[in-house]
């Protein structure tokens, strides 16, 4: 793994977690309420290159309901790993 320094804001612990896990959704950062918009600015503002798969859970009435997995492709990890040092300024 990359020895990166911990991220200091939102935006850069989204970052931080994709490229650990190759994957984020907003079931990683509920107490995010900005969530989706700072994965709009990474891909809009910064140029990452996201994949989004819908999912779908049931909630505990059985209700179902979708939600976005956003996943980093390994080819894109280095760009995830350089926007990531640009962000927190290395």
């Amino acid at each position: 793994m990359t020895n990166l320094p911990y991220p200091r804001t939102n935006t850069q612990e989204i970052v931080m977690t994709l490229i650990q896990q190759s994957h984020v959704s907003i079931f990683d950062f509920p107490y995010l309420s900005g969530y989706r918009t700072r994965v709009s600015e990474l891909i809009n503002e910064h140029g990452l290159k996201l994949t989004r798969k819908i999912s779908t859970r049931c909630n505990k009435f059985g209700n179902s309901y979708s939600y976005a997995i956003y996943y980093l492709d390994e080819s894109e990890k280095d760009n995830a790993i350089n926007l990531y040092k640009s962000l927190i300024k290395i």
